[in-house]
């Protein structure tokens, strides 16, 4: 019998190959850019992330959920919710950490073509063409290399090239995936239909807490502790947090759409438990990795600019392995919740949020370390609180039929 890979092992490769992007990128500009600029930079690319993953205000998660048809009057209605929240975020940005306007604007830019760019990813997604789906939406980690190339050929020393270039290929790829789209909706004729709205604004609010948690120490870090520790963060994420974020978003990406496709409590658990093995195999291997290989990257690729001692490596595996366990309880709550369960996780999502902004303010007289931790913290209520409520869905039943009566299993 022939293998059959994981898509989630599939997924992985992919992301594998966009984090290795993601840390050549890191690696170069940190070593190339002063510590000011590269902490500038670190904080650009989280507010644009943060900014085109709000931007689509749950439109993404309703399409991959099937809800909705996707053609010109879909992109439309994108379009124009994510030019809001654009403007929400440049302003709330330029306000909270002192953005020029130009920088402002190109955020704007980058927060609408980001969040279109996402909607045209979750249909392939919602289509199991996993592979197109990610080349798409892990685009931008190819791109910020390039970024960190062109900086070192034309020897730039401040943060705003390599963002101009990572705006222009968030553009480039929703122009690209929507013509795809567009091409495949001509051909079947299909006909568009409405938006539930109550649905969308509920799975945005999941999101949003989803995505302001993953951004969360390059957000707080400004305001909390210094310039250098924001830099150094942006070094850790790349080397030891880079694992993780993949592992996250793989395990996300692929077990949500075939969640919804299991047809019983029985696949449901199976696929879990089967996913769950290959992520806990592979994040144990990299966090070995890490812990042996960080010195040597300091040593060679990053010429002593930067240390990471081991305390701070094992706040970020600690975090790391609390992104996992959150990763499967939200793609489980998406896919099995009802509405009213889907409202409860959004709040728990909130509060958790809440939870990891205060610990880590208070954890901060223990420096970076100690901020880790604080988010870390608040990752995993949210991951508890989401099973919590969900774990119902899950539980096999406690009767089974039996030539035609009904046996109690528990006897």
């Amino acid at each position: 019998m022939r293998y059959v890979p994981s898509p989630t092992v599939l997924s992985m490769a992919v992301y594998g190959a966009s984090g290795l992007a993601f840390v050549g990128a890191n690696l170069l500009l940190a070593r190339a850019l002063s510590t000011e600029q590269y902490a500038l930079l670190t904080l650009l690319v989280a507010l644009i992330t943060v900014g085109h993953h709000l931007a689509p205000m749950g439109l993404d998660a309703v399409v991959t959920r099937g809800r909705v048809d996707v053609g010109w009057p879909l992109l439309k209605r994108v379009a124009a919710v994510a030019a809001g929240v654009g403007v929400v975020v440049s302003i709330t940005s330029f306000l909270l950490y002192g953005l020029t306007a130009a920088t402002a604007m190109w955020l704007l830019a980058g927060t609408v073509a980001g969040g279109v760019m996402l909607v045209a990813g979750a249909r392939f997604q919602g289509q199991h063409r996993f592979l197109l789906s990610l080349a798409l939406i892990m685009s931008q980690n190819v791109v910020l290399l390039l970024g960190a190339v062109v900086v070192i050929a034309f020897g730039s020393r401040t943060a705003d090239l390599p963002f101009h270039i990572l705006t222009m290929g968030l553009g480039l790829a929703a122009v690209l995936g929507w013509t795809l789209v567009l091409r495949e909706r001509r051909q079947s004729g299909a006909r568009f239909a409405g938006i539930p709205w109550n649905e969308a604004l509920t799975l945005a609010g999941v999101s949003a807490a989803g995505m302001l948690f993953i951004q969360l120490e390059r957000l707080v870090l400004p305001h909390v502790l210094t310039v250098a520790d924001l830099a150094l963060f942006g070094v850790l994420g790349a080397i030891a947090g880079s694992v993780f974020r993949i592992l996250q978003m793989a395990v996300g990406f692929t077990l949500l759409p075939r969640l919804r496709s299991a047809a019983t409590v029985l696949e449901r658990r199976a696929l879990i438990a089967r996913e769950l093995r290959f992520a806990l195999v592979i994040a144990a291997a990299g966090a070995v990795c890490v812990l042996a290989f960080t010195p040597l990257i300091e040593r060679w690729f990053l010429a002593g600019k930067y240390h990471l001692p081991t305390a701070l490596l094992v706040a970020a595996l600690f975090s790391g392995f609390a992104k996992i366990a959150h990763a499967f309880a939200r793609a489980t709550a998406t896919a099995v919740a009802t509405p009213r369960e889907l409202a409860l996780v959004n709040g728990a999502g909130w509060v958790s949020l809440a939870v990891a902004v205060g610990a880590a303010i208070l954890a901060a007289p223990w420096g970076l370390t100690g901020v880790i931790y604080g988010v870390g913290l608040g990752w995993l209520a949210w991951a508890i609180a989401a099973f919590a409520l969900v774990m119902h869905h899950l539980r096999l039943p406690t009767t089974v039929p039996v030539r035609g009566r009904v046996v109690d299993q528990k006897t």
